[in-house]
């Protein structure tokens, strides 16, 4: 019983601490820490400005590929995933945007850099008669603390 009165009390201590944003002494009386601790998590990620990875996105995925976006979304996650396993975290197809051309978003969490929250990659598709084709990509992180001003990695 003492220790779960411990845990309790070290956990209130914990929320206090993190739900306090510095203008008032004590934290203040939020009532809804729970939130006022994920906005104060928010606020100190930032995203990267986005970089240019058309190169690497044609040289993963050459020539196009003969189904509909939704399934070469899933195929150019697959490609991803079965690069070099130590340099890939988990790549999920966040969305897919038909049309002419369309628009797929990867995002991929877990990466090698433990700075890195999330790396979101958008890879522009353009309709040919053989199939979707990579016509452009680009892609930004999320970062734990909030990088400089145009920044394009979370170091």
């Amino acid at each position: 019983m003492r220790r779960l009165i411990l845990i309790c009390v070290t956990a209130a201590f914990v929320v206090a601490a993190c739900g306090s944003d510095g203008s008032s002494p004590g934290g203040g009386g939020s009532s809804s820490s729970s939130s006022t601790s994920t906005s104060t998590t928010t606020a100190a990620q930032g995203t990267t400005g986005w970089t240019d990875v058309t190169a690497a996105w044609k040289t993963l995925a050459p020539a196009p590929i003969a189904k509909s976006p939704e399934q070469v979304a899933e195929d150019l996650a697959a490609l991803r995933r079965g690069q070099d396993t130590s340099e890939v975290g988990e790549v999920t197809v966040t969305s897919v945007r038909r049309g002419e051309p369309a628009v797929v978003v990867l995002t991929e969490t877990g990466g090698p850099d433990a700075a890195v929250v999330s790396t979101e990659t958008e890879i522009t598709l353009e309709p040919g008669d053989e199939g979707w084709a990579v016509s452009a990509a680009r892609q930004r992180s999320t970062c734990f603390r909030a990088p400089e001003p145009d920044a394009t990695s979370c170091s």
